[in-house]
């Protein structure tokens, strides 16, 4: 894909060096985990969450608890509520259109750009964030399609990659005191989870536990 007026290439390789192998990791994993191809492929063109697709997956292996995962679904996700009216608070060049064209695409790195600076143009935003979304389905294709060439013992050595996606999509996310703590909370919650037997739960708890510890340590961090 070209690069778009106003979207720096530097950006592009950027979207293109954290979905890509992210993608390939999922579709390989899903196939790996015996995930209808189909299903994969349609979790990525629809859902399009990397952190709600990788949750799934968890579930698949554990059995379906369709609450349970619409419930893992909402609060993987609750922070793009704050992101689309801060978007709109900063960008006063995205119209009606704009905001519609984005809203379905709309991921942290896409975010992260459109209120960068300097700015970049509306339209751009838009190609942005079609160009992440055709990273992430078609990397998704590829290693849906690669696993299932793959000999049985790489096969069985894909049993690993679950936990090491999740790790993946974690570290990145430790920047300081607060989050790491966060971080260290929601493990270990998910341990004692599963030690106990309480499958279904095994994310929502730990989102929940993480997100008070987090806001715990910010908060006190900011008194005086």
């Amino acid at each position: 894909m070209r690069a778009h007026a106003g979207i720096r290439p530097s950006a592009m390789m950027a979207i293109s060096a954290g979905y890509v192998p992210s993608g390939i990791a999922y579709g390989a994993i899903a196939t790996t985990l015996h995930v209808p191809v189909y299903v994969t492929l349609a979790l990525s063109a629809l859902v399009y969450s990397g952190a709600v697709q990788s949750a799934f997956l968890g579930f698949w292996t554990i059995g379906l608890d369709p609450g349970a995962l619409l419930l893992t679904a909402f609060l993987l996700n609750l922070r793009h509520t704050f992101y689309g009216p801060h978007i709109g608070s900063i960008r006063g060049d995205l119209r009606l259109k704009d905001i519609l064209a984005i809203s379905p695409l709309l991921t942290d790195e896409v975010y992260a750009l459109s209120v960068s600076e300097p700015p970049i143009p509306a339209g751009s935003v838009r190609a942005l964030s079609i160009y992440a979304y055709i990273n992430w389905v078609g990397s998704s294709a590829i290693g849906s399609l690669a696993a299932i060439a793959l000999p049985a013992r790489v096969d069985l050595a894909m049993a690993i990659a679950l936990p090491a996606l999740f790790l993946a999509l974690l570290v990145p996310k430790v920047a300081d005191r607060s989050t790491a703590i966060a971080a260290a909370s929601s493990g270990a919650i998910a341990v004692a989870i599963r030690l106990m037997g309480l499958q279904s739960y095994f994310i929502i708890l730990p989102i929940a536990v993480g997100a008070a510890a987090g806001f715990f340590a910010i908060s006190r961090r900011r008194k005086p």
